[in-house]
């Protein structure tokens, strides 16, 4: 019998070297023997094309596009998180795999107080999340709706709990690659996009019904993203994997827009880190 096939999907832009680290960390985790070792996957790095807000929820719905039909599973895969034990075999239900190592992260190297992110609490379903392609499909993915940093993520968890979807949890090792936070200040307090973020997923999941997807939520996702294919490549010969899998990178352009006070923030955090 065929092993369940992983596409691992991983949204990118601007970080060429944790690229350079993440790949060859990938591909030499996979050679390893243990319970994934027979994992048949591959590799898809989604780049988003500049001239509009990073947009991380539309990249991991175009992979998911992408890769759909050659995939029983996918693994949405943040580029900063290096695996050192885990499991990636396949799960019947959706889960976060990244626990150990994601507990926290430093907002920045310029603060001057002990900081850190409490990102990995029971309700993270971020860094690298396992999801069978029905279950994704069935909440109609990623909003495309966040612009900038965060809630995406969150947005996620929703969706499957108003779908009546159960998550799961496995409690990887993953190594952080650091960089500072897109979405606070040194002080913690968050930044403006990071705001505007935040402003949407509490308009869309009121604390009143936080189970009952809206309209708006239903509509906005794998059905409503829009982009066109500026290149799509194979990036095998720049990692070797020991294994036979394949390593792609694609680009895109998307056809789709922030709102005007997402814009708004966008452009005043541009105007700080200059």
């Amino acid at each position: 019998m065929t092993a369940p096939r992983l596409t691992i999907i991983v949204p990118y832009r601007d970080r060429a070297q944790h690229l350079s680290v993440f790949l060859p960390g990938l591909a030499r985790y996979f050679e390893r023997d243990k319970a994934d070792h027979v994992v048949p996957y591959r590799v898809m790095i989604v780049e988003q094309a500049s001239g509009l807000p990073f947009n991380r929820g539309a990249m991991k719905n175009i992979g998911f596009i992408m890769a759909r039909d050659c995939s029983d599973y996918v693994c949405f895969h943040d580029v900063d998180y290096l695996p050192i034990w885990a499991d990636y075999s396949y799960c019947e239900q959706p889960m976060p795999i990244a626990w150990y190592g994601a507990l926290t992260r430093p907002v920045s190297s310029r603060s001057k107080v002990t900081l850190f992110l409490k990102d990995a609490d029971v309700d993270l379903f971020g860094a690298v999340v396992l999801c069978p392609v029905e279950a994704f499909a069935k909440v109609n993915g990623y909003a495309n709706s966040y612009w900038g940093w965060g809630m995406e993520d969150t947005d996620l968890r929703f969706r499957f709990n108003a779908a009546a979807i159960p998550c799961g949890r496995r409690k990887g090792t993953f190594q952080p690659l650091f960089h500072d936070s897109h979405g606070y200040y040194d002080d913690g307090s968050l930044n403006p996009e990071a705001k505007a973020n935040q402003e949407i997923f509490e308009r869309r999941w009121p604390r009143a019904a936080p189970h009952v997807a809206s309209d708006e939520t239903r509509t906005d996702g794998l059905s409503s993203v829009r982009f066109s294919l500026v290149d799509k490549r194979d990036i095998s010969d720049q990692v070797r994997p020991e294994r036979p899998a394949i390593f792609e990178k694609v680009t895109v352009r998307l056809d789709i827009s922030p709102t005007p006070e997402q814009r708004a923030a966008h452009a005043s955090m541009k105007s700080i880190r200059v």
